[in-house]
């Protein structure tokens, strides 16, 4: 029998060691946590890690000889920081899932004055459907079947946000308020971040979307404006509040860049821009502003007749 054969079983003999030693030593990261989460999370680190730990191994024993035993501690702290990294994105990831699916819980449907309508979906900032309620029953009183959804479910760290609102708009669509036809999906802040992200990219089922304040920060992480914006395909208005400085979520330049990039790549976006606006300019509180809310609900109307052939009215 040769060497090779010869490590290989000795260091098969060692593998169930080496898992209880990795699952030991992650084991002690997180406990706080709720412990399903931390033992999947766990387990699936352990899939990931336990070959690179027996590979190191059998290396170290191929060049220099000796028990495997002698090399586990040293393979085993090459990779733990990258190993604790691991549990900690995907109980992070389980988290922002959990919060997500809880905020597509609060869904709220509106139906119309007539009992059918085309179908608006209505996206919150992030505070929720509190806010945008007296907003979305404005909409639902121009005759379409409004329904108002939690945006922090769409524009989600997840990034599962456009699966969920594929599964909104089909629910809207097969609803007794519903009339057939393409949706339209106005979003506000994170609402109007995830209606840009998402909303865009499915123009089989959108026909228009609205965004006010949209967030805008994260474009930069997921491949910059130009690869953004590349993937519009539905028609948009965008509103801008010059003086919005919140959280640099929302900032006058990311937009005017983003209307600059649909232009050059011929996409159809119009954006409308209010100097003196600052961020929730159009719900009641210290930044509304009611001639901009005002100005902003028409070129809406406007926008959702044209979007929708009907006669809504202002």
């Amino acid at each position: 029998m040769n060497l090779k054969h010869i490590t290989s079983r000795r260091i098969a003999r060692f593998a169930s060691f080496i898992v209880a030693v990795l699952l030991v030593t992650i084991s002690g990261f997180g406990a706080a946590y709720a412990a399903s989460s931390e033992e999947a999370a766990r387990a699936q680190c352990r899939e990931k890690f336990v070959p690179i730990v027996k590979d190191c191994v059998r290396q170290k024993v191929m060049t220099s000889g000796g028990p495997p035993a002698k090399y586990i501690p040293g393979c085993r702290a090459a990779i733990m920081d990258q190993a604790r990294e691991c549990v900690m994105k995907l109980m992070a990831a389980a988290g922002a899932h959990e919060a997500a699916t809880e905020a597509l819980a609060t869904e709220n449907d509106i139906a119309p004055p007539s009992g059918k309508g085309r179908v608006v979906i209505v996206l919150s900032g992030i505070d929720g459907p509190g806010p945008v309620q007296d907003y979305a029953n404005k909409v639902a009183q121009l005759g379409y079947f409004t329904v108002v959804l939690d945006g922090n479910a769409i524009l989600a760290a997840d990034k599962q946000g456009g699966a969920r609102l594929v599964q909104v708009i089909a629910k809207a669509q097969a609803s007794p308020y519903a009339l057939p036809g393409k949706v339209a999906v106005i979003g506000f802040a994170v609402g109007g971040g995830g209606a840009l992200a998402y909303a865009e990219a499915q123009p089989t089922t959108v026909a228009s979307v609205i965004a006010y304040d949209p967030v805008t920060s994260f474009i930069a992480k997921v491949g910059g404006m130009k690869t953004f914006v590349g993937n519009f395909q539905v028609p948009l208005l965008a509103f801008a509040a010059a003086q919005d400085k919140f959280k640099d979520c929302c900032l006058l330049a990311n937009i005017q860049d983003m209307q600059a990039t649909a232009k050059a790549l011929n996409k159809p976006m119009d954006l409308i821009v209010y100097p003196n606006a600052d961020h929730n300019f159009t719900f009641a509180g210290a930044t509304y502003r009611q001639d901009d809310a005002d100005d902003a609900w028409k070129h809406t109307t406007d926008a959702l007749h044209q979007a929708f052939g009907d006669a809504a009215a202002h």
